[in-house]
């Protein structure tokens, strides 16, 4: 095969050299996903509740900065989103690292831990959605399912990466160890991407001669597709929050592995099935993904072994894969380019809610019934989205068809 063939194109390259700032800003989401609950829980002595909330809180920060980021970003443009949302993850680190001074307060450390996390979530809506937007500006709306589908990468790759990373670091001995440790690093990456961010060029908004729509009715037009991929992000919430305490709960060793292929196998069905969107349609894509993440939560379910939950998180991240390119594509397509910050920015607001409602509510469903309804009910939520996605398909194909005389 000749090199040339081997090399990215140039679209590719302009994509992959923003998209860098999202790898960051997902490393350090993943980081803490093992660490944080296990810090909780085993340290500061709460509940698996409350463990599970410690994770699920960024949701919050994410879910209430997203109507705000969008905005900035459809008016002031999408760079200085970027910079601005890794100076937050900046911020969450060195909270993150200020917990440690207060271990002998857990209900100090708690709230301390809390507020790192809450600015992990912001941090996550603004760079996030901003390496989104501002590299559809670079390279055009036609690629807009290219910088998609990119961004999903380094967003459950930066995450594959963290999570075994913070383990790691987790592990180490001394002040410089533990949870100080993965502190200090998310501290560090977050402000050199800052920096590097400031260099590139600015593109300024799209103008556009079209008022912008309001909150509610950018709101209301990503409503259907949001909600789907919603009831998908449930089965992520699931292994996000509770794949560690179920390891711990089990005696087994490796639950950063299997938050790893998750992400590893999220990864490589993006690489694979990266032009089926385009060819399918984001409806089909979405309600097989929805069929394989059922199973693998299932799996997960009614196995009861190391391996069969190894295997069931890698189908889960097989099926949540193509979930967010193949209904945000749909999401965005409602409303013009003066708009499409926010309904990116909404859009993503139901993945928020989702793994916000995932930690307590699972948690709740762990205290009463056990690992095995927590994982079954994410089962349930995915079916709920196969269901709702196909009877958006239905109504999509009957509109297409279906002409006023």
């Amino acid at each position: 095969m000749p090199i040339n063939h081997l090399k990215p194109s140039p679209v590719t390259t302009k994509i992959l050299a923003a998209v860098i700032f999202n790898l960051i800003c997902y490393i350090n989401v993943g980081m803490p996903f093992a660490a944080v609950p296990l810090y909780v829980h085993q340290q500061l002595g709460y509940n698996s509740v409350v463990a599970g909330m410690a994770v699920s809180i960024a949701y919050i920060g994410t879910f209430l900065s997203r109507p705000g980021a969008g905005k900035w970003i459809d008016t002031k443009g999408a760079k200085s989103s970027v910079v601005i949302g890794l100076i937050v993850s900046a911020c969450g680190g060195l909270f993150t690292l200020a917990s440690s001074f207060f271990i002998a307060q857990p209900l100090t450390a708690l709230f301390i831990i809390i507020l790192g996390r809450f600015c992990m979530g912001a941090s996550e809506s603004w760079a996030s959605t901003g390496t989104n937007l501002w590299n559809i500006s670079r390279v055009g709306v036609e690629n807009a399912t290219q910088v998609i589908s990119w961004n999903g990468v380094t967003s459950y790759g930066g995450m594959a990466i963290g999570a075994p990373l913070g383990i790691f670091l987790s592990r180490l001995p001394g002040f410089w160890g533990g949870l100080n440790s993965i502190a200090i690093l998310t501290t560090i990456l977050a402000a050199a991407g800052a920096l590097l961010a400031s260099t590139y060029q600015n593109i300024p908004p799209t103008p556009s001669s079209e008022p912008r729509l309001s909150f509610t009715k950018v709101f209301m037009r990503v409503l259907p597709t949001g909600a789907g991929l919603g009831l998908a992000t449930i089965g992520f919430g699931s292994i996000q929050a509770f794949m560690a305490l179920y390891f711990v709960f089990n005696n087994w060793n490796g639950s950063a592995y299997a938050i790893s292929l998750f992400g590893g196998c999220f990864v490589l069905i993006r690489f694979i099935f990266k032009s089926s969107i385009d060819r399918y349609g984001g409806y089909i894509v979405a309600i097989v993904s929805l069929c394989v993440e059922t199973f693998g939560l299932c799996l997960i379910a009614f196995t009861h072994s190391i391996i069969g939950t190894y295997i069931g998180a890698g189908l889960t991240g097989c099926g949540f894969s193509l979930m967010y390119p193949a209904l945000g594509i749909i999401a965005i397509s409602t409303v013009g380019a003066e708009n499409r910050g926010s309904a990116l920015a909404f859009f993503s607001l139901f993945l928020d809610i989702a793994l916000f409602i995932a930690g307590p509510l699972l948690g709740f469903i762990h205290l009463h019934w056990g690992y095995y309804w927590l994982f079954l009910s994410s089962a349930v939520f995915t079916c709920a989205g196969i269901i709702l996605t196909s009877i958006l398909h239905y109504q999509s194909k009957h509109r297409t068809i279906v002409t006023p005389n």
